[in-house]
């Protein structure tokens, strides 16, 4: 597949996810081109954002693999592999902005008890400055990793070792 030899030299790997989703590959083209998508940064929402949102379900999770993966990605885009390794374990003690703990608590919210979100939630993101789309990309992107935390961790999925030495 063209897509692993191009990973493969860029990062010198295959991801495991990648792997794994692959051996249904139109199933595969189509989730990679959502997450793709869904993980491009907009005006409101940057891409920073997008994966402290990632490792915070995840951490809800437990997803082994996608916490290793995306704590990467939020050491490097932060450049601050201290604040990115306590985004990523636990983001309430990382020093961030309120309005990123807004974004993380309804992320939180929206993965542990989904059924209470409400109409109040929306308003208090709109409070903490996010726009309606920004706020429809929080939830498309904790839906996003809260589907993809689930079929790692039912299909046994480890991350590639070489994502724990990355960005540090």
């Amino acid at each position: 597949m063209a897509l692993f030899d191009q990973l493969e030299a860029k990062l010198g790997f295959v991801p495991n996810v990648f792997r794994a989703f692959a051996w249904k590959e139109e199933r595969f083209k189509r989730w990679l081109a959502h997450f793709d998508h869904l993980m491009q940064p907009s005006p409101g929402l940057g891409k920073a954002e997008r994966e402290m949102i990632s490792v915070v379900v995840s951490m809800q999770n437990q997803c082994l693999y996608c916490l290793t993966a995306h704590g990467f990605a939020v050491r490097a885009l932060l450049k601050d592999p201290v604040k990115g390794e306590r985004v990523t374990l636990d983001y309430r003690r990382a020093g961030l902005s309120e309005k990123q703990m807004a974004m993380l608590d309804f992320a939180v919210k929206l993965t542990l008890d989904p059924v209470t979100v409400s109409e109040d939630d929306i308003d208090d993101l709109r409070a903490a400055g996010f726009e309606d789309e920004d706020i429809w990309d929080i939830a498309e992107v904790t839906a996003m990793f809260n589907f993809t935390n689930r079929v790692m961790s039912a299909t046994g999925v480890l991350p590639n070792p070489e994502y724990h030495g990355m960005a540090r």
